[in-house]
């Protein structure tokens, strides 16, 4: 039998449609970027423009973490059952129309509406990008290809803040309504590219059993790739759908439709994972809410931001060459340094305060996007293809979920000291060092499904 994996790997192999299918996608992935920047800043704008209470702007980022949650929930099970190319398709096209009309909203109930809706279109899209790029690359590429998506979604927001200069006088006034128009135009040209050029995934259609369709888009994909002379033969034809259905066997042995993401074999790991993103979350939470009101207690303008990203950019690059190198990176090995990097920066951020400001904020992104794009990663390679959107939706929901209440606590704390939530970040960075110890299945550069004998 042969496996999609060696298929992907010896007729395949990497070249235009992999490359085109994350450009598409990562699109999305830019827009996601600037639009957690978009709505911390949003926040700190409205709360002067239409003089808000602290509960209103509190309100406004938990509608729009509950939309996105709700979207988590509809990615796991709506990719799954109608497949991953038309879920992009309709939510990036649903993405489009509520960026512009956002921009015309005039009320805070309109509003909050709106972000609900964002939300719920913004958090389909995010865990469905990890999962077609895991789906559609070989194991020596997939975790560069994955963390391809983090380097973008960097990029959104240096995109983002290079929009500030034109639009915003500072951090709590300007044309919000201009930028939010900006921000609709990658995602729009991601609908676009979408409807032209996505298709869905060979693994999808092998575990449906649509076979026929899954050896056209084999030969489809060997084809744009240019390696004409590596066309699949009847053998390889067979020998793949064996394998296919061998795995169906298996994956209903495991009584996976009954149990989900809670199966005997992956009960373990889906609890890990969710400890890991509702930690990661809060981390991540604290500097979405906080980093717009630090710059302007500390009467910075958008240019240290700028730098910040650009900094964060090039560091996180260094993050990309190694993550599929088993001997200096590996993801196990990613978590761990980013949780000893958070430890650090959050002691220096609660000790030393604005004196290493831009130094402790740096290190903070770096060490929250190595641990995002990981944890992205092995959720992904954790679970079979039926349970892959499933499990990757549902563990960031869950995340989310936790941390939804985190603006209450979060703000409050920061009025009675700006730097006491770090100090909070600071144990839970240590409790992420000591999750990782848990993980016992590392799968870079390994086949992502295999057979048991196998």
């Amino acid at each position: 039998m042969i496996s999609f994996d060696e298929i992907l790997e010896k007729n395949i192999k990497t070249g235009k449609y992999q490359i085109r299918t994350l450009s598409i996608i990562g699109l999305q992935e830019f827009c996601a970027g600037l639009e957690y920047l978009f709505m911390s800043i949003l926040m700190a704008i409205l709360k002067e423009e239409w003089n808000l209470s602290q509960n209103q702007v509190a309100l406004l980022s938990s509608i729009f973490l509950f939309g996105v949650v709700l979207g988590n929930f509809f990615c796991a099970f709506v990719a799954d059952l109608i497949g991953r190319q038309i879920t992009f398709i309709i939510f990036s096209g649903l993405s489009v129309i509520l960026i512009f009309y956002t921009s015309f909203c005039n009320t805070y109930k309109e509003i909050l509406i709106l972000r609900l809706l964002y939300g719920l279109t913004f958090g389909t899209l995010n865990p469905l990008g990890y999962v077609y790029i895991t789906e559609i690359t070989e194991p020596q590429y997939r975790g560069r290809f994955s963390y391809a998506l983090t380097l973008i979604y960097i990029l959104g927001k240096i995109y983002f803040v290079s929009l500030c200069f034109i639009f915003l006088d500072d951090y709590t006034s300007g044309n919000w309504r201009g930028l939010i128009r900006f921000n609709g135009i990658p995602i729009s040209i991601a609908f676009i590219l979408s409807i032209l050029y996505l298709t869905e995934t060979i693994r999808y259609h092998l575990s449906k059993g649509q076979y026929e369709i899954a050896i056209q888009l084999i030969d489809s994909q060997i084809t744009q790739n240019g390696n004409l002379d590596t066309l699949l033969c009847d053998f390889e034809k067979n020998a793949l759908i064996n394998w296919s259905q061998q795995q169906k066997i298996e994956l209903l042995q495991e009584e996976i439709n009954l149990y989900g993401v809670f199966s005997k074999d992956y009960r373990k790991v889906t609890i890990l994972l969710w400890i890991m993103y509702i930690l990661t979350n809060f981390q991540e939470m604290t500097i979405f809410l906080l980093l717009p009101f630090l710059f302007q207690n500390n009467n910075s303008g958008f240019l240290p931001m700028f730098i910040l990203y650009l900094i964060e950019f090039i560091f996180a690059s260094i993050i990309y060459n190694f993550i599929d190198n088993i001997k200096f990176g590996g993801r196990i090995k990613i978590i761990a340094y980013s949780a000893i990097t958070l430890i650090i920066s959050n002691a220096i951020l609660f000790i030393f305060r604005e004196r290493f400001l831009y130094l402790a904020l740096f290190l903070t992104k770096i060490a929250i996007r190595g641990l995002f794009a990981t944890i992205c990663i092995i959720c992904c390679e954790s679970y079979p293809v039926k349970l892959r959107s499933q499990g990757q939706g549902i563990a960031q929901a869950v995340g989310k979920i936790a941390v939804l209440p985190s603006p209450y606590l979060l703000i409050p704390l920061y009025f009675i000291d700006p730097y006491l939530p770090f100090a909070v970040l600071f144990f839970l960075a240590i409790i992420i060092l000591a999750i990782d110890f848990f993980f016992q299945q590392d799968k870079t550069q390994k086949h992502l499904e295999t057979l048991k004998q196998e």
